[in-house]
């Protein structure tokens, strides 16, 4: 991970963090990435992930305690990326059930946000999530998933293993117009617990072929991780518009 340029500017707490990965193949994903940005493979395989969690603990820096009605929920699908040789995450969708988050960050950051109705419960053993896509414009996407972590053991990923390829990357690559940003955060290494997932998809990852995410993916549980989050970088101009390529994911959802 880089030295950051500034200090951290807000935190967030993530709880009962879910990840499910799916390896899909890198022709199938190259349309819907932006071409400043190399997706990256492990083993000559691109991978898509699909992950969620509960938002709390918001607030900016030097405020403490969290920003009233500012805990929620976010379901976000991902792939894995490099650009100016450092790997991050470039984010296809960003579902949320916070207006505000999902207004602050299209309208900042140029970010997918995209708004959904959500709900989240858990008891002794199992964790349900289930998300309805209601943003004007996009597919009614959704998801229901009930998931668990098998064991009370926590592993740190190895060097140089696919986990650690997955889930130790601390920044996001985004396009802004045609201005190349990077969003850097911050957390200690994720704490992770092997678990399962039952869950049922539709239309969430339709942009790419929706044969791939019928396999069983890897699945792994994080109960709480706190995040610093710092300014977004500018690192250059691309020829590519982002507006053009998100037109690009809608009619490809709706063919």
């Amino acid at each position: 991970m880089r030295k950051r340029k500034w200090p951290w500017i807000a935190r967030q707490v993530w709880d009962n963090l879910l990840f499910m990965h799916w390896p899909v193949p890198y022709e199938a994903l190259r349309p819907y990435v932006p071409p400043p940005f190399e997706i990256e493979t492990y083993d000559g395989q691109a991978w898509v992930s699909v992950v969620l969690f509960e938002a709390n603990g918001n607030g900016p820096r030097g405020m403490p305690g969290q920003i009233p009605f500012s805990s929620f929920l976010e379901l976000n699908v991902r792939t894995y990326v490099n650009f100016n040789d450092e790997p991050g995450v470039y984010f296809f969708s960003l579902d949320a059930d916070s207006p505000v988050a999902v207004r602050g960050a299209r309208t900042v950051f140029s970010l997918p946000y995209i708004k959904a109705d959500m709900t989240f419960e858990k008891n002794k053993e199992w964790r349900y999530f289930e998300s309805r896509r209601t943003h004007g414009g996009y597919p009614e996407a959704r998801l229901s998933v009930k998931y668990r972590p098998l064991s009370e053991k926590r592993y740190y990923a190895e060097r140089g293993s696919l986990t650690e390829w997955l889930v130790e990357r601390y920044c996001l690559w985004t396009l802004k117009g045609n201005n190349i940003y990077k969003g850097p955060i911050y957390h200690t290494p994720w704490d992770l617990q092997e678990a399962e997932a039952d869950w049922n998809m539709k239309e969430l990852t339709d942009f790419t072929d929706p044969s791939a995410f019928k396999k069983e993916p890897l699945v792994q549980f994080c109960e709480t991780k706190k995040v610093r989050f710092y300014p977004f970088e500018k690192y250059g101009v691309a020829e590519t518009n982002f507006d053009e390529l998100r037109n690009l994911k809608y009619r490809s959802l709706n063919r």
